[in-house]
């Protein structure tokens, strides 16, 4: 009982240090994007900033007001992208989880093979270009409606359910869509939250096929408006005016590069806690089930 008691404490100590060196840089990045020039170049990195300024984020969410377009562009595309991505992946992970569908091995072989070989950047391009998606926020939705690997994982829960539930269901006379929507999401919904989570962030946080297939400024993603954002700060290749030099030069480039983090990081971090049940059981589920 002794043995336990001294084992949980270095456990739970452990676990304290293993914590705190995740929580730490997150607190210096705060603390960073509230500091000035002068503090950061006599300071550095410290969890005690003599001085708040708010110059970062002045000039994020005021001088730039059109990061909130870019705002509103990447809620639409996560929220609908993640939509889309998951009624996809669970349909065809719902067909290849059928013994009896017709040349499952074959499509099951070209779904694999997507996920070890990839086209490559050119021929995507020319691809969403002859499509007629170029310019378009559907570029950065359809392309990736479905990965591989979540499909796989769905379909491998899905084939766990027992086939009673389903045969009842059809003697009922139920259709393969209602079995699927009705009975076998509602029954998944832990996998399929854990599934969500990750197209969620993959979502949100690209910016890169935005940057290749989107040409007008209105349509980019806050990713991207911010990448373009915290690169207006290297002036040294600008023709702007010696005033406005003077602005830029002030600002602390650092500082604008942790509120750019915080300010792209806030919302997941926000959405988080109201999937996190989901999450955790979806990983617990998956680990029994294999």
């Amino acid at each position: 009982m002794k043995k336990l008691k001294i084992f949980d404490l270095i456990n739970g100590a452990a676990l304290i240090v293993f914590s705190l060196l995740i929580v730490f840089p997150f607190i210096i990045l705060i603390n960073q994007s509230f500091m000035s020039n002068e503090t950061i170049m006599s300071e550095g990195y410290t969890l005690f900033p003599k001085e708040i300024v708010f110059h970062a984020y002045n000039y994020l969410l005021v001088e730039n007001a059109f990061i909130y377009k870019g705002l509103f562009v990447s809620v639409f595309i996560t929220s609908v992208g993640t939509l889309f991505c998951l009624c996809f992946t669970c349909s065809l992970a719902f067909g290849l989880s059928k013994k009896h569908l017709p040349y499952r091995k074959f499509i099951t072989i070209v779904v694999l093979i997507t996920m070890f070989f990839s086209g490559g950047l050119i021929p995507n391009y020319l691809l969403i270009t002859a499509m007629g998606l170029k310019d378009s926020l559907l570029s950065l939705i359809v392309p990736v409606l479905i990965s591989p690997w979540y499909m796989f994982l769905i379909r491998n829960f899905f084939m766990e359910i027992p086939h009673e539930i389903e045969e009842s269901a059809q003697m009922d006379g139920a259709t393969e869509y209602y079995i699927l929507w009705k009975i076998v999401v509602p029954i998944s919904l832990p996998a399929i939250a854990t599934i969500g989570l990750f197209y969620m962030v993959w979502h949100w946080n690209s910016w890169f096929p935005a940057s290749i297939y989107l040409d007008s400024q209105s349509k980019f993603p806050l990713q991207l408006v911010l990448k373009q954002i915290i690169s207006n700060l290297d002036v040294s290749d600008k023709g702007e005016s010696t005033e406005t030099l003077d602005r830029i030069m002030r600002l602390p480039e650092e500082s604008v590069k942790a509120a750019a983090t915080l300010i792209t990081s806030l919302p997941i971090v926000c959405v988080y806690p109201f999937i996190q049940k989901y999450f955790v059981k979806g990983i617990v589920v998956g680990s029994i089930k294999g």
